[in-house]
């Protein structure tokens, strides 16, 4: 019994925890290094073929990236833009097949502005994230960016539409006179224009037709959106005028200008949206003048010979933009007297002394003189020419015309009647002998180096003129036009005295220029006319004859070019005013 008492007594007992061997902190620490080492050595042998294989393609574009079958993977970015331009030139210059509803056609991509961004397709492809084993599944698909214009877009597409669409009747309220008349919306079928662009991106340069469906078009305004429009704005806006009150005084518009300048249409969508037709409201109440003060433009003088840059000054108008609500808002009762209270504000100058400082107009480029005899009417007429002429600017590349800038010759303009060549003859007509200022021009504009458009010398010579080198002008039959072929502004400047005209040209020097004349050669004497007209001018007549000149472009005296001129002159005749003398008869 006791033997069993002790075995009880040892299986109640807790059991001893096992132990191990003590292991001093140093050989632990040694152990912990050697385990360190191992991880780091099996991370290595994982990790460094990984990266390796990472290193092989760590270019701008990751492996795997595709743009329209185009791989691009493992380019830089300056690699790719060329090989994504270079692979698809072809099919961006290409016909894009389009259908239209059930029409085919083809439209041109420069025509209706597609683009393909090539440098923003690339950065989205360096963007691409493809995954490190995307490439074993084909790689990724990069969208390219293309932009269309989708206005050209929309009337390359209509122009395939035929009959397969009817246009929408647009939403409106009109005016008769004074009268509003509704216009009624009506649905059709068509190409919905704010889709478009989208649809063309998406499918060009897919090799596929890319498909516009025809559509029902519906426009946003409806019937009773027009009955509300013509019973609380067209009817009322035209019952009465309208004050407007401004800091300088009053400016009443009367009704018919109300009908001129309200507009209720409709936008693309078929949405009417009231509105103020600003510049026909100015057209139709002139009055506005009286309470506005007019801007004035900068100009050129010439002060020593030199241009100088007179500065502009602003001038203030009646503020009808920042007035419109109130205004169609008064236009909605109508109760009367109806006002509302509009603002000035500031009218800028078209032209700023900025931009005529801006043009390199700094110096004398020609000058030259012709002469004339004093008293003459002719002599009013070269005067109003000139001043018509003077203080006019011809911009870089621009081609300047005189008789475009001048117009017509006309009385009321201030010409008079004066000799010049019609037909052949010495005849009176408004305008005569401004041929001098045509002359007197294009001498300057020779002198000048600027480039010839269109001149003709006179039928007949006159001695008043430098031969060859001379100009006339007809409205509108014959003109005096030159390019301003350099990169500075030109100002013509002009003088007349009682018995000469002097113009001037200003702008940056280019060129040196000279005249040389060949001989006169084959000379033809005149011929005798008598004339039995009432506007008879007599002549005395001089020989015709042909002749060259040469206008030589210098720089630092240096000849550079040269360019010919010639022109072949008539005989003017001897018209005597009379009757021909009768041959004696013999008796």
């Amino acid at each position: 019994m006791a033997t069993d008492l002790l075995s009880r007594l040892r299986r109640l007992a807790p059991t001893a925890p096992q132990t191990r061997p003590v292991v001093p902190p140093i050989v632990r620490r040694a152990r912990a290094r050697r385990r360190r080492r191992l991880t780091a050595t099996v991370t290595l042998l994982v990790v460094v073929p990984l990266v390796t294989a990472v290193s092989t393609y760590a270019k701008d574009v990751d492996r795997g990236v595709r743009v329209l079958g185009v791989d691009l993977g493992g380019h830089s970015r300056a690699d790719a833009v060329r090989l994504l331009r270079d692979t698809l030139r072809e099919r961006v210059a290409a016909p894009v097949p389009v259908r239209v509803g059930a029409s085919g056609a083809v439209v041109d991509p420069a025509a209706v502005g597609l683009v393909l961004d090539v440098d923003a397709t690339v950065d989205r492809a360096v963007r691409a994230t493809p995954g490190p084993f995307a490439w074993l599944h084909g790689g990724i698909t990069v969208e390219p960016v293309v932009h269309a214009d989708a206005t050209r877009l929309y009337e390359a597409l209509m122009a395939h539409l035929g009959t397969q669409g009817d246009a929408p009747v647009l939403p409106a309220v009109r005016f008769d006179k004074q009268r509003p008349v509704a216009v009624y919306p009506v649905s059709g079928r068509g190409i919905d224009r704010h889709r478009i662009g989208a649809i063309m991106e998406g499918g060009w340069l897919r090799r596929q037709t890319v498909d516009f469906p025809v559509v029902d078009l519906v426009p946003r305004s409806t019937k009773a959106d027009v009955d509300r429009l013509l019973a609380d704005l067209a009817t009322p806006a035209v019952a009465a005028p309208l004050v407007l009150g401004t800091p300088r005084g009053e400016v009443t518009v009367p009704v018919p200008a109300i009908a001129a300048a309200l507009k209720l249409e409709s936008d693309a969508d078929g949405l009417v949206q009231p509105s103020l037709d600003i510049a026909a409201l100015r057209k139709a109440v002139p009055s506005f003048t009286k309470v506005e003060v007019a801007a004035t433009d900068a100009t050129f003088t010439v002060e020593q010979d030199r241009p100088v840059v007179k500065p502009q000054v602003d001038g203030q108008q009646v503020d009808l933009a920042a007035a419109t609500p109130a205004i169609l808002a008064a236009l909605r009762t109508s109760a009367t007297p109806r006002r509302v209270e509009v603002g000035l504000t500031a009218k800028p100058a078209a032209v700023s002394s900025t931009q005529l400082g801006g043009l390199g107009i700094r110096e004398k480029l020609s000058t030259f003189t012709t002469k004339f005899d004093a008293g003459q009417s002719r002599v009013i007429n070269i005067r109003t020419m000139a001043e018509a002429l003077r203080g006019a600017v011809v911009l870089p590349d621009q081609t300047f015309s005189l008789n475009g800038h001048v117009g017509q010759r006309t009385h009321a303009k201030g010409y008079v009647d004066a000799p010049g060549i019609e037909d052949g003859k010495i005849k009176n007509s408004p305008g005569g002998g401004v041929s001098q200022v045509a002359t007197t021009l294009f001498n300057a504009v020779f002198y000048a180096g600027l480039q010839d458009v269109e001149h003709r010398p006179h039928t007949y010579y006159f001695d008043r003129y430098p031969s060859v080198i001379e100009a006339t002008v007809v409205f509108p039959s014959l003109d005096l036009r030159f390019r301003n072929d350099s990169p500075t502004g030109v100002l013509i400047d002009t003088a007349t005295t009682d018995t000469s005209i002097t113009v001037t040209l200003f702008g940056t020097k280019r060129w040196d220029v000279t005249a040389e004349y060949g001989p006169r050669t084959k000379t033809v004497q005149p011929t005798t006319t008598y004339l039995r007209e009432p506007d008879c001018n007599p002549t005395d007549g001089l020989p015709g004859f042909t002749q060259e000149a040469f206008r030589v472009f210098k720089q630092d005296g240096k000849e550079i070019r040269r360019e010919r001129f010639a022109w072949r002159y008539d005989p003017e005749p001897h018209f005597i005013c009379g009757p021909a003398p009768t041959s004696p008869t013999s008796g």
